[in-house]
């Protein structure tokens, strides 16, 4: 049997993330946030996901012929999560980026009005 090992070289920080898919259970602790209810985050897309530890084990395994018992069923919601607000080191690239073209602008400007004055 083939044992999978987590490596950290597959993990990224939240804050390079803008898009993040969220499993939501209904329940938060401090290692599984919801993210989907914190700020700086908005759902764009969202489905339901059949929450195996919490649904009737007989209802799992007759999931087609059941479908209309919710009771037997539970569910959490897989949500595709768009980030919402830019963090410190993005509002300080779209900053540079805006002084860039505005710079560019006002070059382009002065260079037309230097054109002009030379007609």
């Amino acid at each position: 049997m083939t044992e999978i090992k987590k490596s950290l070289l597959f993990y990224v920080s939240i804050k390079d993330c803008d898009y993040l898919v969220d499993l939501d259970f209904g329940v938060e602790s401090k290692l599984e946030p919801r993210y989907n209810t914190k700020s700086g985050w908005t759902s764009i897309k969202s489905f339901p996901f059949l929450n195996a530890a919490k649904s009737k084990n007989y209802s799992k395994g007759l999931l087609t012929f059941l479908a209309t018992q919710e009771n037997m069923l539970k569910y959490g919601t897989y949500h595709l999560l768009k980030r919402t607000r830019l963090i410190k080191h993005q509002e300080e690239e779209r900053d540079r980026l805006q002084a860039l073209k505005r710079d560019q602008e006002e070059k382009m400007r002065r260079e037309k009005l230097h054109d002009n004055d030379e007609l």
